[in-house]
């Protein structure tokens, strides 16, 4: 299976998972991990993380913290297909 099957296989799956029954915020963070997987630069993978990174240090509330950290683990899954399908 090729990156990009694997990354539209992904973003399906997230995709399936967000539901009017959910509470707002668990759709809003499945739909930031599609577009973070949609719209990454798989170029610049590693310096987009560490971007992501000193921005979580320096984040002043839980809401920024945990879009963040939604963001470094789409990042960081769409990181390791990349290893694994290069």
């Amino acid at each position: 299976m090729s990156l990009e099957e694997t990354v539209n296989e992904r973003v399906s799956f997230l995709r399936e998972q967000i539901d009017p029954e959910n509470k707002p915020i668990v759709n809003e963070t499945f739909q930031l991990q599609i577009d973070v997987l949609q719209n990454a630069d798989r170029e610049r993978i590693a310096l987009l993380m560490l971007q992501k990174k000193k921005q979580l240090e320096i984040a002043h509330t839980i809401y920024e913290s945990d879009r963040l950290f939604t963001e470094l683990e789409a990042l960081e899954w769409l990181q390791r297909q990349i290893v694994k399908n290069p």
